[in-house]
Parts: structure tokens; sequence; C-alpha cells
């Protein structure tokens, strides 16, 4: 249904994914604009979406549960962010994730008599923690609710997760935005690119424990972990990335879903040096798109794509041609935006058929 009046999450006043949503949703020929997270959507928007949560994920579909089914629009999330332990059994997780929820909706939405108990130990404490329990547990109540018409995730493995507990979600992986790359024929005087958060104890141990290793061969590391040097975003990034020989990836915990560093690197033919990584996004093949090695052979491996330059710039080459042509950003919203047309026109004929 191009033409769609389509309202876009802003998360921060620089926020480079709904920018990029936006893009290719003009691109569709839908008409997107952005609201942020803390105020209401457009009036006349027809459709909402969502994404990351970087937030309080339910505030704006219950704002947008108190009109009508004629009048609201269809509501979309693109989950970005990880979810528990993928050891945990489904029917712990989906009843800790409702209790977490709860506590959650309770400390937003209800100021009686349990909102003074939450504020207090162990309660309190609690609702501070596992916010990745939340996610998934507001994501459950609000499809139960009826204000969650589409959930997509970054992840296939997240994906049938979901499914599996009851709610069906769209795979829609990372892809190139080509606002994020360019060929500014710098030259690649980095060797390692670290870019991100730190964020917990096993990534910075590893992120630390590599660049020691590497420190010690003379292999210059570049950290913008904001420790080092501050957080890149922008052009900054493009310019280090185009720079830099090799970008580092290292995932916040064993099973987590960081594929979208390689869609960034990618496009700026930067290798990406990887810890094996679950096959989240199986589109991306480790030995053809970029490179995948055991935490404690991480140093080694970089010391051997530093040494062989014909092989680092043949993968390089591969992941550049299978972004920009391939797994594109803008299939990804595509994908999103068929499914969300498909919502619609059954909300269309439910609603014509009361």
């Amino acid at each position: 249904m191009p033409g769609l009046i389509v309202a876009v999450i802003r998360w921060q006043q620089s926020d480079e994914i709904s920018k990029a949503i936006c893009t290719e949703l003009a691109d569709l020929g839908y008409q997107p604009s952005v609201f942020d997270h803390n105020t209401m959507p457009p009036s006349n928007a027809q459709v909402v979406f969502s994404f990351g949560p970087y937030g309080n994920f339910l505030n704006i579909p219950a704002q947008l549960a108190r009109a009508s089914l004629e009048q609201r629009p269809i509501f979309v999330h693109w989950n970005t962010e990880g979810i528990p332990d993928l050891r945990i059994p489904w029917r712990f997780m989906r009843w800790a994730s409702g209790i977490r929820s709860w506590l959650g909706r309770i400390d937003r939405f209800d100021h009686g008599r349990t909102f003074a108990l939450i504020h207090k130990p162990p309660l309190s404490q609690l609702n501070q923690r596992m916010l990745r329990f939340r996610n998934v547990g507001d994501y459950n109540y609000a499809y139960r609710n009826g204000w969650l018409n589409v959930l997509a995730d970054s992840s296939i493995i997240y994906a049938d997760v979901r499914t599996q507990m009851g709610l069906p979600t769209l795979y829609a992986p990372w892809g190139y935005v080509p606002q994020w790359s360019g060929n500014l024929r710098c030259a690649r005087d980095i060797d390692v690119l670290w870019m991100g958060n730190r964020a917990t104890r096993r990534r910075s141990q590893i992120l630390d424990a590599v660049c020691q290793q590497l420190d010690a061969r003379g292999v210059r590391v570049y950290r913008a972990d904001n420790e080092h040097a501050p957080f890149i975003f922008g052009e900054e990034r493009m310019r280090l990335l185009n720079r830099a020989k090799i970008t580092l990836n290292v995932t916040r915990t064993w099973y987590d879903d960081n594929y979208s560093r390689l869609a960034i690197a990618a496009p700026n033919r930067s290798l990406i040096v990887s810890e094996t990584l679950l096959p989240h996004c199986p589109n991306w093949v480790a030995g053809k798109h970029y490179v995948a090695s055991p935490v404690n052979l991480l140093a080694d491996t970089i010391l051997d794509y530093l040494d062989h330059d014909a092989e680092r710039e043949r993968i390089v080459e591969n992941a550049y041609q299978f972004v920009t042509t391939e797994l594109t950003f803008g299939s990804t919203v595509r994908t999103i935006m068929d499914s969300v047309c498909a919502a619609r026109r059954r909300a269309l004929s439910d609603c014509a058929a009361r």
C-alpha cells in the first residue's frame, strides 16, 4: 500500500536508524515522518514503526490502544536487541518475562498501592534489572492485547524462539545503509578498529586480552569504546572504517546477535574478524564474507590477515558485493512493510465485517 503515512519512532535527536528507515520508506513510496518516543505519534499516521527498543517499549502501543479499532494505526516493531540466555527453558522464560513486564507496567501505568511496593527492596532492585526479560514480556503482553500487529526481529534464531513461544515473528536482518558508507580513498593506516560499548564483563575482558596481545606485537588498535576514545557515529565512523584494515567484532554474550556491526563495516571495505557467531543471520557466510575465530585465537587470526593482503582483500570484496547488492536495508524495510500492509488489509476487513 504505497502512500501510507508512516510515523517512525525517534529515540534520540541524533537517531541514525530512524533516519535510515525514513529514507527507505520514502524510496518505497510511503510518507514517513519521525516523532519522539516520549510524545504521541501524529494523529494522521496510518502506521507506527518502532524499533530497538532503546527505552520503554510499551508507552507507544498503550497510547495507541486508546483509539477505536477503526482509527488505530497499525503498530509494527522491529526488535534489534538480545533476549535472555537461550539455554533457559521457554516455559521459565515466558513466566519470568511476564513477571518482569508486570513490574514495569506497574511502575509506568499504575500509581496505586502496588506502585509503592516496587519502589522498595527487593522489587525496586529487580525493576532495574532483567531488561531483556522485560522486553520479551512486553512484546507478549502487547500481542495478547491486540496492540502489536507486526513483530520483526533481526535474528532468525530469536524470531523462531518467539514464534514457538506463541508470538509470530518475522525475520528481518540488518542490511546495508548507503548513507553509512562511502569510498573516501583513505590510507588504511589503522590496523584494527574496535567501535562500541564494552557493555558486559565478558566483552570487556575479551577486548582487553586481544588488544594486549596485539599491542605486544606492535599492531595498532584504535578503541572507540568511550574509554580510550569517544564512541563514533556518522561521518566519523565512516572515516575510521575507511582507514581500518580490520574491524573486530566481539559479542556481549556467547549467544548474541551482532551482525549489525558486519553490515556497517563491510560496505566501508574493512575486513570483519569476529569471534565465532551463532547463525542469527545465515545470509552471512564465514570465510566468504567475514572471518570467524575462536576467542582464544582472535589475536593470531588478526595477525595472519594483516600479513596476507590478497586474502584479506578477497573477503573484503566478497562482503562489499554481498551487502551492497543483496543484503540491503531497503530490502529489510520492504519485507517488514509487506507484512504491515497485509496486517492493515486484515484490520480493514475485520472492521468492515463488524
